[in-house]
């Protein structure tokens, strides 16, 4: 039950954030300075849970340590690049590219965290590859275009972070993982502020209603979606993660305009949804 509470904020969260992501992507706002926003909003429930769970244990050893500094740097990655993938590509088009996060984690999900993939896995992993395909990508090269390449890109980061993120929370816990490498995330992006130069006016002139609620969804989206990894496998968590193709296709019509290629879109997305739904049932029937 708790499983379900915490993947359903996650995809509240990510379908609200991604949406609003977009717009703020494309508005004025220094994309340094809402990456730390974001990140800092992430950070901050750490410090109630701090509060009431009496601290945190950081007795570590240096491998553990190490793995955490890494994911720091991996955090900041994940704040910047999203902004970067969306200010470049549609909400909608972004999505499900991706989508190829899950072919992606199944893969690092076995050769990391041992999580042996069942065939159908396999080929629901395969299927939502197709609905790149069935996005039409061929027409002027566009799967050469700059834009789509870094999307495939920053998707194969995401990946990589998810995995390492579940192998944290998995071997060495929750808490350090969100203090030190949440903290050190928040300390380098604020830092990056900083050295630009950015002044205290700009920051508070950020905090308008459209910021606050990116940030709150943010919170929602990150929080869900790494709880849930301690009560199920990096893959299914993916898999309700990824439910939220067709919510962010609908608002990218309907609330973003994004009617372009609208076919294509639907298209992939119904093939996504197959894959999606193959990777869950080859999951059922492993258990």
């Amino acid at each position: 039950m708790i499983w379900i509470l915490l993947l359903t904020m996650h995809l509240i969260g990510i379908v609200g954030y991604t949406v609003y992501l977009r717009k703020s992507a494309l508005s004025t706002i220094d994309k340094t300075l809402l990456a730390a926003l974001m990140q800092t909003a992430v950070f901050v429930p750490v410090l109630f849970v701090l509060a009431f769970s009496g601290g945190v244990n950081l007795q570590l050893a240096p491998w553990q340590w190490a793995l955490l500094v890494l994911s720091g740097f991996s955090l900041v990655g994940i704040q910047f690049l999203g902004i970067i993938a969306l200010k470049y590509l549609e909400a909608s088009v972004f999505t499900i590219i991706f989508n190829l996060r899950l072919l992606f984690t199944t893969l690092f999900g076995f050769l990391v965290l041992s999580e042996l993939p069942t065939p159908l896995q396999l080929l629901g992993g395969l299927v939502i590859f197709a609905s790149i395909i069935a996005l039409n990508l061929h027409r002027q090269r566009r799967y050469a275009s700059k834009p789509i390449v870094f999307g495939i890109l920053i998707t194969l980061y995401f990946s990589v972070h998810a995995t390492l993120e579940k192998f944290n929370i998995v071997h060495i816990g929750l808490l350090p993982y969100f203090v030190v490498s949440g903290g050190l995330a928040t300390v380098i992006l604020w830092a990056w502020v900083w050295q630009r130069r950015i002044r205290l006016t700009r920051v508070a002139e950020s905090f308008d209603w459209h910021t606050a609620q990116l940030l709150v969804l943010r919170t929602m989206s990150a929080w869900g979606y790494v709880l849930a990894l301690q009560y199920g496998s990096l893959a299914v968590t993916n898999y309700v993660s990824g439910m939220s193709v067709p919510l962010i296709v609908l608002y990218g019509v309907f609330k973003l305009k994004e009617r372009t290629e609208l076919r294509e879109k639907i298209t992939a997305t119904l093939i996504a949804f197959a894959g999606l739904t193959l990777i869950l049932v080859g999951h059922l029937l492993r258990r």
